[in-house]
């Protein structure tokens, strides 16, 4: 969430800022670790824009930065350091303020990220803890970075195959109501001054048009109250867990959504057992990063593993597992390779999901195609057989 502060600067000067933290104690930590003064400090105002200079930290450039100053042989103090002076236009100052001040102080580089979870996740936090143990940070961040690059590389292709399909949609709706609430309303009065009502039938169009006509405003507010609950289906959290939930019982789609979640279950898993954290503990830290709809699940497996079960077994009990990714599974536990057959599993479904996704594309966006189409065509097919209708009753 977004904060808003009065700090007086080093040179004495009140100044506004706005800052981005999960909680109220973060806000106060990085405005005091940029040496500023702060005077008063709430969270900023619904709606308020996030100004231009203040651009969210990238995660991904801080990982591939501090990756190669610790590759160059820098140590990670002096690493933080040149990156802080680096950004020469102060956006993200206090970040790397924040977290050179923890370094300096003594405390290791995990506990110094803890303090900034807007910034730092906890996944990245327990995975550099679980490295600073072993002297392995370097390989943790590499790590990391291609856990990164893979997620955002799927999630790439999901959002690129939804694009179109949304445009088409987007369109279509806009040309749809573009006909039905202005061109249909003035060609049916054209219509009633031509005397075609007279017919007996006055037909849909003329039906349609008046009732537009003589309820405007009634019309358009209906309009934007259905645009309304449509965003409000994607912003809203209890909304979009009740959607989801639909979804994954739908019959092809929900089988489809499952998998990729699935993908990013045993690639989050994956990464952490290879950073050396325990499965218990890796199955808890992922647990956050899966929708509500399947969190359930995953503390029952937890809960399961903790008594001692074999997590092959138990996986596919809770619903979280497929035939091939529990032979996989098995064959990880015999063989104490557990964390590379979760890479494998993901890369198996990630593999299956882009396929699917290249097919449904195939089809679905021609389909999207015909039926805006048809119900354009059918509209215009409306409007035009009044005119057949006058030239024969002439």
């Amino acid at each position: 969430m977004q904060f808003q502060g009065k700090i007086l600067n080093s040179s004495m000067q009140v100044e506004t800022v706005d800052v981005d933290a999960t909680n109220l104690e973060e806000a106060r930590r990085v405005l005091a670790a940029s040496g500023a003064r702060v005077l008063d400090l709430r969270v900023a105002r619904a709606g308020l824009k996030r100004r231009s200079s203040q651009k969210a930290f990238d995660l991904s450039i801080f990982n591939q930065q501090l990756y190669s100053l610790l590759e160059a042989g820098q140590t990670v103090v002096d690493a933080i350091d040149v990156l802080g002076r680096n950004d020469k236009r102060g956006r993200h100052r206090a970040v790397y303020d924040t977290v050179l001040q923890g370094l300096q102080h003594g405390h290791q580089l995990s506990h110094a990220m803890a303090g900034l979870p807007s910034i730092f996740p906890p996944l990245y936090v327990a995975m550099v803890r679980a490295s600073e143990t072993t002297g392995t940070v370097r390989s943790a961040i590499r790590r990391f970075m291609q856990y990164q690059r893979q997620v955002d590389e799927i999630r790439g292709k999901v959002a690129a195959a939804a694009t179109y399909p949304a445009i088409l949609l987007g369109v279509g709706f806009l040309v749809i109501s573009f006909l039905m609430l202005y061109v249909l309303p003035r060609f049916s009065a054209v219509y009633d001054d031509a005397g075609s009502a007279h017919r007996g039938d006055a037909g849909f169009v003329q039906w349609w048009g008046s009732f537009v006509r003589e309820n405007t405003t009634m019309a358009w507010s209906m309009l934007f109250l259905f645009c309304a609950a449509v965003v409000t289906l994607f912003v809203h959290p209890g909304v979009r867990t009740a959607l989801y939930r639909r979804v994954l019982v739908m019959p092809w789609i929900g089988e489809r959504v499952w998998i990729l979640q699935l993908a990013r279950l045993y690639r989050t898993l994956g990464m952490l057992l290879s950073s050396g954290i325990s499965v218990l503990a890796a199955m808890r830290m992922t647990q956050a990063s899966l929708p509500v709809a399947m969190q359930s699940d995953l503390q029952k497996a937890v809960q399961s593993v903790s008594e001692g079960r074999a997590m092959s077994s138990v996986m596919i009990e809770c619903n979280l597992s497929t035939e091939i990714a529990q032979r996989l599974l098995l064959a990880g536990e015999s063989s104490g390779n557990l964390d590379e057959m979760m890479e494998r599993i993901a890369d198996f479904y990630d593999q299956e999901t882009t396929i699917w996704i290249d097919t449904a594309g195939r089809l679905i966006e021609p389909a999207l195609m015909l039926g805006i189409g048809l119900i354009v065509g059918a509209i215009v097919l409306m409007l035009y057989s009044p005119i057949f209708d006058l030239a024969n009753i002439v």
